[in-house]
C-alpha cells in the first residue's frame, strides 16, 4: 500500500474537506499537538478564484496558526471601498484605517493561494495526516466514536474518530445525512463574475457602482488580478450574459482599460443568505459554508468558516488532552451561530444598497448618505467600518459581567496592540500569549496559582508606558510593557487589574475583585461545567 493513502486505524480529530475553513482547522490542530486527519475528496486545494477578501479576524488567525509569513507576499493589504452613484461621481467611503486587531481590516487575496500556503504549511506536523483523493462515503456513530468509510481509487479504508468536523461546503454531504435542514434564503438575484489578469493601474481599491440600471462591483487583487461583478435582471438569460463581448462593453463603461484584459474566469451566481438548523449531533459538527451560507456583499462569507475553525479549534484540543470536559463543545453553536448570523443581516443590508430597484431609491439612499457623511461621527462610522458586528458572544465560555458603558466585556475578542519586551523589542501582542490559556495584569494573586487543576495558564505581567521593568519579577512569568497604552485603558475602562485570556484571544473574564476570587471562583465553576457528565 502507497504509503501516502495509509488510513490510520484511529485519528482523534478527522476534518472532510481541504477548503479555507478545514485547512485552517488542521493548521490550528497542528500547533495545539492534536492527531489529525484532514481528508478530500479532490486531488488538489482550490485551483479556481472564489473568495477575493480576507479580513483582520482572519489574518489573525493565520498569524496565531504561524502561516502569516507565508501568506503576506499574496496579499494587498488596507484596501476600501468607493461607492459611486448613478452620474459616476464618489459619493461615500468605507477607508478603515485602525488596526484593532493587529492587521489591516480589509484585506484583498487570492484564494488559491491562499489554501496552497495552507496545505503546504501542514507538511511542518507530523501528528497531522492529509490524504486527497479520498471521500468519505459513509459514517455513523458507535461506541463513542465515528466509524467511518473512505474511499479512494486505491481502494476502500474503514477507519474511526473521537470527532468528526464537516467542512465539506454549501452543499454538505455530512450535512445532508445527518438531515439537517437550512434556515434563510436563496435570492433571485443572480451576478456574473469575471476575473482577469494583467491589470496595469496601481488603485487598490474597490468600487462599487450603485446603479439601477446595472450594479456593479470592481475588485483589485493582487498581482495584477480583477475581478468585476455585475447583476444580472430577471428577464436576463444567464448562458447570453456570459457572452465575452458584452462583458467587455459593460467593463468599457466603468474602466476603459479594463476591456482589454485577459479574462481568466467567468460564471453566473445566485446568492444564498442560510444556515443550519444545528451545527452539531453527537460527535458530528458543521463549519465554513456547511454550517452557513453568507450573501458576498460583505465579503464576510470565508471569513466566517476561519472563525469557527478558530473556535471550534481550541476546544477541540482541550477536549481531546482531558484539560477540559466534552461539554464544552456545547458553547461551540453557541456562541458562533448568532454572530455569523448578524454577518449574514448586514451582508443583506450592504446588498440592499448596492442594488437600489430604481433612480428614485438610489437617489434617495445615496443623498442620505452624503447628508450623514457631514456629520463626524456619523462619517467615522462608515469610514472606519463600525457598522459591521462585533466578534463577541452572547453566552457561552465566559464569565458574564455587567460594565454599563463600557466598550468590551467579557466574551469579546481583545485587541492585539504591541508590547515591548525586556531587550526592547516590539511586538504583536499574540507573539507572546503561546496557545493556552493567559492571565495579563499588573500583578500575580495568590488566588491564582494553581487555581485550576489540569489547565495549565501562561502569566503576562505588564507594566505600564512610563514605568521601568521590575528587577524582581516572578521567574515563572514574561514581562512586557504596555508600550501603546492599550492594555491600561481597557483594564480601566473595565474598572479591572487583570483579565483572563482564551486561547482564541476571547476574554474568559475580567478580574475586578479583592484578589480576585469571585472571577477565580466562576471560571472554576465553568470549567467544571464541561466535566459534568
Amino acid at each position: 500500500m502507497n504509503p501516502a493513502n495509509h488510513i490510520p486505524v484511529h485519528t482523534p480529530v478527522v476534518i472532510i474537506g481541504a477548503g479555507p475553513t478545514g485547512l485552517m482547522l488542521a493548521n490550528l490542530l497542528g500547533v495545539y499537538g492534536v492527531e489529525t486527519l484532514l481528508v478530500e475528496r479532490h486531488a488538489a486545494t482550490v485551483g479556481e478564484p472564489r473568495a477575493v477578501s480576507i479580513d483582520d479576524e482572519s489574518l489573525r488567525a493565520v498569524q496565531n496558526a504561524g502561516v502569516l509569513g507565508r501568506v503576506l507576499p499574496d496579499i494587498v493589504q488596507g484596501y476600501g471601498v468607493h461607492y459611486h452613484a448613478l452620474t459616476g461621481e464618489v459619493f461615500a467611503q468605507v477607508l478603515p484605517t485602525s488596526r484593532e486587531y493587529g492587521h489591516a481590516k480589509r484585506n484583498a487575496f487570492r484564494q488559491p493561494l491562499f489554501e496552497a500556503a495552507l496545505f503546504d504549511a501542514l507538511a511542518r506536523f507530523p501528528h497531522v495526516g492529509v490524504r486527497m483523493g479520498h471521500e468519505l462515503i459513509d459514517f455513523a456513530e458507535a461506541d463513542g466514536k465515528v466509524e467511518l468509510t473512505l474511499q479512494h481509487q486505491g481502494g476502500t479504508h474503514k477507519a474511526t474518530c473521537d470527532w468528526l468536523i464537516a467542512c465539506d461546503g454549501g452543499r454538505s454531504t455530512v450535512r445532508e445525512t445527518l438531515g439537517i435542514a437550512m434556515r434563510g434564503a436563496t435570492f433571485a438575484e443572480r451576478w456574473l463574475i469575471v476575473d482577469l489578469a494583467d491589470r496595469q493601474d496601481a488603485f487598490i481599491h474597490t468600487r462599487t457602482y450603485c446603479d439601477p440600471l446595472r450594479p456593479t462591483i470592481r475588485l483589485p487583487g493582487p498581482h495584477g488580478t480583477l475581478r468585476y461583478e455585475f447583476m444580472l435582471h430577471a428577464d436576463e438569460d444567464a448562458e447570453a450574459m456570459l457572452d465575452e463581448a458584452r462583458i467587455r462593453t459593460w467593463m468599457r463603461e466603468r474602466v476603459a482599460g479594463d476591456a482589454a484584459l485577459p479574462i481568466v474566469r467567468k460564471v453566473v451566481y445566485t446568492f444564498h443568505a442560510r444556515m443550519a438548523h444545528a451545527w452539531r449531533k453527537g460527535r458530528v459538527f458543521l463549519a465554513g459554508d456547511a454550517a452557513h451560507l453568507s450573501p458576498p456583499f460583505a465579503g464576510q462569507g470565508m471569513n466566517s468558516g476561519v472563525r469557527d475553525a478558530c473556535n471550534l479549534a481550541w476546544k477541540l484540543a482541550a477536549v481531546v488532552r482531558g484539560e477540559l470536559g466534552p461539554r464544552l463543545l456545547d458553547t461551540y453553536e453557541v456562541e458562533r451561530a448568532p454572530h455569523a448570523w448578524a454577518l449574514i443581516r448586514m451582508a443583506l443590508r450592504i446588498g440592499a444598497f448596492m442594488q437600489p430597484k430604481s433612480r428614485f431609491s438610489a437617489r434617495l439612499m445615496q443623498g442620505a448618505l452624503r447628508m450623514a457623511s457631514l456629520y463626524p461621527p456619523a462619517r467615522d462610522y462608515v469610514l472606519q467600518l463600525k457598522f459591521k458586528p462585533k466578534p463577541r458572544f452572547v453566552d457561552g465560555f465566559f464569565v458574564a459581567d455587567a460594565a454599563p458603558g463600557a466598550a468590551m466585556r467579557a466574551g469579546q475578542l481583545l485587541g492585539q496592540p504591541r508590547v515591548e519586551l525586556p531587550g526592547g523589542e516590539r511586538v504583536p501582542l499574540d507573539d507572546v500569549l503561546g496557545h493556552g490559556f493567559v492571565f495579563i495584569g499588573w500583578n500575580v494573586p495568590a488566588a491564582l496559582h494553581n487555581a485550576f487543576t489540569g489547565v495549565p495558564v501562561r502569566v503576562i505581567l505588564i507594566v505600564r508606558q512610563q514605568q521601568p521593568f521590575p528587577l524582581d519579577a516572578p521567574q515563572d512569568s514574561l514581562v512586557v510593557r504596555d508600550c501603546e497604552g492599550v492594555l491600561e485603558h481597557l483594564l480601566h475602562d473595565m474598572r479591572a487589574q487583570a483579565l483572563l485570556l482564551r486561547p482564541d484571544r476571547y476574554v474568559l473574564a475580567f478580574l475586578r475583585s479583592d484578589g480576585f476570587v469571585d472571577e477565580l471562583a466562576q471560571a472554576r465553576a465553568l470549567i467544571a461545567q464541561t466535566r459534568k457528565s
